[in-house]
């Protein structure tokens, strides 16, 4: 997708989109700030140039979803059960809407990843949950800019918005993209109710691999995830136990987020080993005292999410067996 010069230049992007709001966090001394803005700008990943001409139509889809769909996840955290059957109904809604465009990339990764979040949060009052959603949002729009400046600098792919498709008579795609919605709605239904920290982390770690078409694939994503949380974990664990400032806390977030953008688009592994470590380090800048419940928690979560995943994908091999194939 990007030769190495190329992608230096996009992984010093994506650490300038994870910069900013750290930046603005402390300028306002609000931590709130800095770590959803973060998590908002993580959707620069979506800026994928294998797009070719839907490049950008994938990102004014992705935002646009971001945007509605952050307000309705607050509203309907306050009822718990709806907050369930709500990421159900996103989950579905993404990967039908990226699966007739033909997008490539992450899909609905971050955006569910955000909303999961944002609908966990039911303990809060909604002043605060709407604040939240306003600072992710502040971070969706730096890699909005970001990926425009990019793409005027180096691709050039059109603006297009018209192209987006948003129906198509399609059974397989349907099938498919109920199996992801059924299956994340269990993962996230399962970290309810097992009372765990951040439990959204389950439909984190489940449509990871639900995004597979086999059942092979999927089992080596989930090889892959297992063994880089496993990883990731025990270096955030390290960095809990012997590093308290914000300053460094924010440097090595910003690493990270380079190592992410420069190694996911050649390796998906290697992309993987540091998701965990950033993750959990814009929480501790949080909760500096729940490092070791969050790290046990994270490894309890990426088991039970990928095992749930690769279910929904045997599922999903089997049914698309009884099926003629289709072309959309």
């Amino acid at each position: 997708m990007f030769n190495c010069s190329r992608r230096s230049v996009h992984t010093f992007l994506g650490m300038l989109s994870m910069a900013i709001p750290l930046i603005l966090g402390q300028l306002f001394h609000n931590n709130w700030l800095s770590v959803m803005a973060c998590f908002g700008a993580l959707l620069l990943m979506n800026y994928v140039p294998a797009n070719q001409e839907k490049t950008i139509d994938q990102i004014i889809l992705i935002d646009l979803l971001a945007l509605t769909s952050f307000l309705i996840s607050i509203v309907l955290a306050a009822v718990p059960w709806v907050g369930l059957i709500w990421i159900g109904v996103l989950a579905f809604t993404v990967q039908y809407l990226m699966a007739i465009n033909h997008y490539v990339g992450p899909g609905g990764f971050f955006l569910l990843m955000i909303n999961g979040m944002l609908t966990s949060l039911s303990a809060l009052p909604f002043k605060q949950r709407f604040m939240l959603v306003v600072f992710a949002l502040i971070g969706t729009l730096i890699s909005a800019l970001l990926i425009l400046f990019e793409n005027y600098r180096y691709e050039k792919y059109p603006i297009n918005p018209t192209n987006i498709r948003w129906f198509a008579h399609n059974r397989q795609v349907t099938i498919k993209a109920l199996n992801y919605a059924s299956f994340a709605f269990i993962a996230y239904y399962c970290g309810y109710n097992l009372h765990l920290p951040n439990y959204y982390w389950v439909l984190v770690a489940a449509i990871t691999v639900l995004q597979s078409e086999n059942v092979a694939t999927a089992k080596q994503r989930q090889q892959h995830y297992v063994l880089a949380a496993i990883i990731g974990c025990t270096a955030s664990l390290a960095i809990y136990l012997t590093i308290d400032s914000v300053l460094i806390l924010s440097v090595l977030a910003v690493v990270l987020m380079g190592l992410i953008c420069f190694t996911m688009p050649k390796s998906y592994l290697l992309g993987n080993f540091f998701t965990t470590p950033i993750a959990l380090i814009l929480f501790k800048l949080l909760k500096p005292e729940s490092g070791l419940v969050l790290v046990r928690s994270r490894i309890l979560s990426i088991l039970l999410g990928t095992l749930i995943g690769v279910i929904g994908i045997m599922l999903y091999e089997y049914q698309t067996k009884q099926i003629e194939p289709e072309s959309i």
